[in-house]
């Protein structure tokens, strides 16, 4: 059942007097009326709405997107060497229109989701998006910058010994 089936058969209840009492107000825990609460205000705190009705298109735009990655993810799934070059494309695409989602206040829960675990197949499992690490500048330039007090302090002493 949709949000929007779910909504106006709650409101057409509330408004007729008689199906109210019997149906919401009859009980005391209210289990019918939290219920509903419950569900409005999971819809509204995952932005469902902007997911649906006035986005679609661009909800429909990124559902595509995200089935294009995941389709070149296992059509490579068998060279994992060569998925993060054959694929790169895709999923640059799709990670471009997700933030202009969320730029735009559009990202709703399900397709954060979706980015989510298309990102973590994307880095984790394929490990792709992580430049290789050199560790020998990073090395390098530690062991320089450590090194420059020692130097001085030598400097200091030496600069002292002679005037003395």
């Amino acid at each position: 059942m949709k949000y929007t089936q779910v909504q106006e058969s709650f409101h057409n209840i509330s408004k007729c007097e008689e199906c109210s009492a019997q149906l919401l107000d009859s009980d005391n825990a209210m289990v019918i009326r939290r219920l509903w609460d419950a569900y409005r205000n999971m819809w509204s705190s995952a932005l469902c709405t902007t997911c649906s009705g006035l986005t679609e298109n661009r909800t429909r735009l990124f559902v595509n997107k995200t089935d294009e990655a995941l389709h070149c993810f296992n059509e490579n799934k068998h060279q994992p060497d060569q998925i993060c070059d054959t694929c790169s494309n895709a999923y640059e695409e799709l990670r471009n229109e997700f933030k202009q989602l969320q730029a735009l206040g559009f990202a709703c829960a399900d397709l954060a989701d979706s980015m989510n675990s298309t990102a973590q197949a994307w880095s984790v499992k394929y490990g792709c998006g992580h430049p290789p690490i050199e560790y020998i500048p990073v090395l390098t330039m530690t062991l320089s910058i450590s090194l420059i007090p020692l130097i001085f302090y030598l400097g200091s002493r030496r600069l002292t010994s002679y005037r003395g």
